[in-house]
């Protein structure tokens, strides 16, 4: 799984835009988050390794950027004791936790600076 940070200035309807046009090409979106910066907006989105190039294509086609792409770990929905579990394990674990956010049916989204360490705190 992906994180893909996109940048996007504030015209209105544009991350529901791009959003539409991501399903469009069959991109399933797991998990995303929209916020505001200095100058317009972080946008970013877990997708399937195999859709990053239509992430890109699209980006493209509709003049907002791809500022980064990294792998990313996608806890469960209804992990045993939530988030406050998810964030103790990854701590005792020694990681950093870098970006969390979360899913449309429950999943937490986490990057890391120890992917593999995070992937076994959590038993993934």
């Amino acid at each position: 799984m992906r994180d893909m940070t996109i940048l996007m200035d504030t015209q209105q309807g544009r991350p529901a835009r791009f959003l539409e046009a991501l399903f469009g090409r069959g991109v399933n979106v797991e998990a995303g988050c929209l916020f505001p910066r200095t100058e317009g907006r972080v946008m970013h989105i877990a997708v399937e390794d195999g859709d990053v190039d239509k992430v890109h294509d699209v980006a493209a086609e509709l003049g907002v950027a791809v500022a980064d792409d990294r792998e990313c770990v996608v806890v469960p929905p209804n992990f045993p004791g939530g988030v406050p579990a998810i964030g103790t394990r990854v701590a005792e674990a020694g990681v950093t936790v870098y970006l969390a956010y979360f899913g449309t049916n429950g999943q937490v989204v986490l990057s890391s600076n120890d992917l593999e360490k995070t992937r076994a705190a959590l038993g993934l």
